[in-house]
């Protein structure tokens, strides 16, 4: 990359990225079938404002041909993108641009964790750059499933099943407390080590456009005798006909009952009766028993990505 520049995103003319993010956003929809198109303008919104943290590689004709963003919270930041056009080779590391995102995140003192969960396109493999940053790395696959007209039955469940209620929110947040201890999805996200970060991790899925967007109506709790939520699965629409299951957590005195595949055939038959052809989730290979369930249940696996973490 020496004949090109890297600049941060804030001093660069943002109107010179708007192709590239374009790009992007074709390249979710023909690996993964995801409307990128919400996330995109909301980039373009911060990067016409100066606001978009992160950097870009400009060719010589000044157009962005790779870029990365992220997001600092209190003392973590989040590698959001790492993204290089097709244009560049496959080949080609993003070693400079990775780099500077990198070392400008561990340079604030105040950053004590970085994590990224990058998916990658064109053919680019990112784990050999972020271990070289001396980040940890866990294999994630992205499953998808197609809906078929059995999906249309439920499932008799062993507690009550709810439309998903906003004001159990919190409850919630502490049923994923309880389910994701000592997982490895503990290792990869923060926020899974707190009440608070798991509280505030489902409204972000309930609230922001980063893992689609919500759908209330496919989205369902499970209440034990005493009227508590025990379980829940969040459910989003990344396009016109595909969905996707961010979350499903079932209390840990709860699991191995069928909650969790009861909860899951409400979702899926709320699908097919709404006209959605497939749905899809992310798991982590490390958690054999989730990845061998969700098989089970028909999810086959499309892509495989990475998540990275780096503590000081």
């Amino acid at each position: 990359m020496a004949d090109r520049r890297c600049l941060p995103i804030s001093r660069m003319d943002p109107e010179s990225l708007l192709p590239l993010l374009e790009e992007e956003e074709a390249a979710w929809f023909a690996d993964l079938r995801w409307d990128y198109a919400p996330i995109r303008l909301i980039l373009v919104s911060l990067a016409r404002r100066r606001l978009l943290p992160g950097y870009a590689v400009l060719d010589g004709a000044g157009r962005a041909v790779a870029y990365s963003y992220f997001l600092v919270t209190r003392s973590k930041g989040v590698i959001g993108a790492l993204y290089a056009s097709s244009s560049l080779p496959p080949e080609e590391p993003l070693d400079r641009l990775l780099a500077l995102t990198v070392d400008g995140l561990k340079g604030s003192p105040d950053i004590r964790r970085v994590e990224a969960q990058i998916i990658p396109f064109n053919r680019r493999d990112l784990t050999e750059g972020f271990t070289r940053h001396a980040f940890r790395h866990y294999a994630r696959q992205y499953l998808e499933r197609v809906l078929t007209a059995g999906d249309e039955n439920h499932l008799p469940a062993p507690a009550k099943i709810i439309p998903w209620d906003p004001a159990r929110l919190e409850d919630a947040g502490g049923v994923t407390l309880a389910a994701y201890r000592e997982q490895a999805d503990a290792e990869i996200c923060a926020d899974y080590g707190s009440r608070a970060g798991c509280e505030a991790y489902v409204r972000s899925l309930v609230s922001n456009p980063g893992c689609g967007i919500f759908m209330p109506a496919a989205s369902f709790m499970a209440l034990d005798g005493t009227g508590s939520p025990c379980g829940y699965l969040i459910c989003s629409r990344i396009s016109a006909r595909r969905a996707m299951i961010p979350q499903i957590a079932i209390h840990p005195a709860r699991q191995g009952n069928g909650l969790g595949r009861a909860l899951m055939a409400r979702t899926l038959a709320r699908l097919y009766h709404a006209g959605f052809e497939s749905v899809s989730l992310t798991v982590t290979e490390r958690n054999a028993r989730a990845f061998d369930w969700y098989r089970r249940l028909g999810f086959l696996p499309r892509k495989g990505f990475g998540a990275y973490v780096w503590q000081r």
